[in-house]
């Protein structure tokens, strides 16, 4: 049977001499995995179409028995070029890709969960170099909250005290007052009420929020690096993520 959909590449690894086995989210089926046999081949140009970042028309042959599906051809809808060209850009892509590919959507299509990878990156593509952390953030805020993750943040998880600066507990997960914390990531009031915002802010009214200095945003990063880690255990398996945390 063959199937078509848009889909995002998150990743891909050299398998045999001259294929790939690439892992991507697709608008209508989830996470998929595929081999594309000789597309490393020199006159092939399928290999360039099935990079990370790419928005992507994706035909394969499916089989209900295999978890990694034929591929057949592709077409590129959208090439994020300016991520490609920045470093800062490539590591918090690769960072949210993996996110993606580490967490337990499976195989459950949701097109929330595509418009956002795609206009996250979109975003991020875009943007100034000073401004792409705020998409990371809104883009982990709003995949939580879809895994059913949302942070607890306006309450000490411990006393239930009104939290005007909150600490991570690494054991809970959550955010304590200073009379119950035992760490050192610290979010204050400014950072709370910015989570507070993305909760419930479009992606495209983000550009109105950057105003928090810069140890505040690296607060923040910390922050969710920990929390997604501890809701999101496998993200221990992703380089990309665990390298992530030496650079906040």
């Amino acid at each position: 049977m063959i199937y078509s959909t848009d889909a995002i590449v998150l990743n891909n690894k050299k398998f045999s001499d001259s294929s790939l086995i690439c892992n991507l989210y697709s608008k209508d089926y989830g996470k998929l995995s595929i081999i594309a046999k000789g597309v490393r081949k020199l006159k092939n140009l399928n290999g360039a179409i099935l990079q990370p970042f790419n928005h992507i028309q994706l035909v394969y042959y499916y089989k209900s028995k295999r978890n990694i599906q034929t591929y057949k051809e592709a077409s590129i809808i959208q090439r994020y070029n300016d991520i490609t060209n920045s470093y800062d850009k490539i590591i918090l892509s690769s960072v949210m890709l993996d996110i993606i590919n580490y967490s337990s959507i499976e195989d459950n299509p949701c097109d929330i969960i595509f418009r956002l990878i795609n206009k996250s990156l979109e975003k991020i593509n875009s943007s100034n170099s000073n401004h792409i952390v705020y998409y990371f953030i809104f883009f982990n805020i709003q995949l939580l909250i879809y895994l059913g993750y949302k942070p607890l943040i306006e309450k000490c998880y411990n006393c239930n005290q009104r939290l005007k600066n909150g600490f991570f507990n690494y054991t809970s997960g959550q955010l304590e007052c200073s009379k119950c914390a035992n760490s050192k990531i610290e979010l204050n009031s400014n950072s709370i009420r910015l989570i507070n915002l993305f909760f419930n802010t479009h992606i495209d009214k983000i550009k109105q929020l950057f105003k928090l200095d810069e140890q505040s945003l690296n607060n923040i990063n910390k922050y969710f690096f920990h929390y997604i880690l501890h809701h999101i255990p496998n993200m221990k398996k992703s380089k990309a993520y665990m390298n992530y945390n030496q650079k906040i």
